[in-house]
């Protein structure tokens, strides 16, 4: 018999509303998902539709109206700010879309940088910051400024980054959004090797390149702020 995989990411009843003037938007409507650890799933639908801030919601960086989220079978939604920014810290690496690096500074420093307010990083950080740019390509580039790297080398930059914690979830916005079609597909590759490794990831997109690639195994759209059925 098949051993049914655990759910690493779980939500329902997601909602989430914003106060613009007189106006309320509603970004979220009643979202519910469960994706499988060990999967690689994306989310697709128009700009404008909520896909950025489920990411939030799903990340702990944005508090839901209403609504929970597990993340390996934990609740977050209603922890306190220091131990949902743990559960960032350790389960969870976000990759952002533009990328959040900061220019001025080398590709090494921007990959450490989170972990200076906590004094630096520790020795075996470093260790697998080095392991990692080896792994990704990037190794003869750590001390370049990272505003000379190419959009590709930019984006698997944020992906090395989200790996530092060694979470186990790997949250992508909008991976492929200023990649040509030969880095979309070495992205992909990139990933579908993090998930042989065991790693659950979910990834926003409106491109169909990323969409209908076949080693994607589930497939959710979002319009409006609700799941479409």
């Amino acid at each position: 018999m098949n051993e049914v995989p655990a759910i690493a990411i779980r939500a329902h009843g997601l909602t989430k509303r914003y106060a613009n003037g007189r106006v309320e938007k509603t970004a979220l409507r009643d979202v519910a998902l469960a994706i499988p650890a060990g999967r690689f799933w994306v989310v697709s639908g128009p700009s404008g539709s909520g896909k950025t801030t489920l990411l939030g919601v799903l990340a702990g960086m944005i508090a839901p109206t209403a609504g929970e989220v597990e993340l390996n079978g934990r609740p977050i939604t209603h922890l306190r700010d220091h131990h949902r920014s743990l559960v960032r810290r350790n389960g969870v690496g976000m990759v952002f879309q533009e990328f959040a690096l900061v220019a001025g500074l080398s590709l090494a420093e921007n990959l450490l940088l989170p972990f200076v307010p906590e004094g630096g990083p520790p020795p075996a950080v470093c260790r697998q910051a080095d392991k990692l740019l080896e792994r990704f390509g990037l190794a003869a580039f750590a001390r370049t400024p990272v505003e000379r790297l190419s959009a590709g080398e930019r984006q698997r930059a944020g992906i090395i980054r989200a790996l530092l914690g060694g979470a186990p979830i790997l949250l992508l916005d909008e991976p492929t959004a200023s990649l040509d079609t030969a880095n979309v597909q070495l992205l992909v590759d990139l990933l579908v090797e993090l998930r042989a490794e065991g790693r659950t990831l979910l990834a926003t997109t409106h491109d169909l390149r990323l969409v209908n690639d076949p080693r994607v195994d589930g497939r959710l759209r979002l319009v409006d702020g609700a799941i479409e059925t």
